[in-house]
């Protein structure tokens, strides 16, 4: 007898992997290495992008917060981007084996 588990929970946990694999490549093991690294940080993390402008806002207004902003906003927005694709990749998974 198995638990159903559902489909937001499935996300979230294939989601939280990801964001651990893709961080743990990207800031971690280095591949490519100096010049590399910006394609592996666009290709891996790319809801970065969306952060970053609001990083800056925050380097504005409460610069020794930034550290701490930059890894929430990366984990953050990387997180909802992987929880939404894992999200829809189950929803037709399920949709075309029913």
């Amino acid at each position: 007898m198995s638990l159903p588990i559902p489909d937001w929970k499935r996300a979230a946990l294939v989601a939280s992997l990801l964001i651990v694999l893709a961080t743990a490549l990207v800031f971690g093991i280095n591949p490519g290495g100096f010049e590399g690294q910006g394609g592996w940080l666009l290709v891996l993390l790319p809801a970065t992008l969306g952060a970053y402008p609001i990083l800056d806002y925050i380097g504005k207004v409460a610069p020794h917060a930034e550290p701490a902003a930059f890894w929430m906003l990366l984990i953050g927005f990387n997180f909802l981007w992987y929880w939404g694709l894992s999200y829809v990749v189950i929803k037709s998974w399920r949709f075309f084996t029913d």
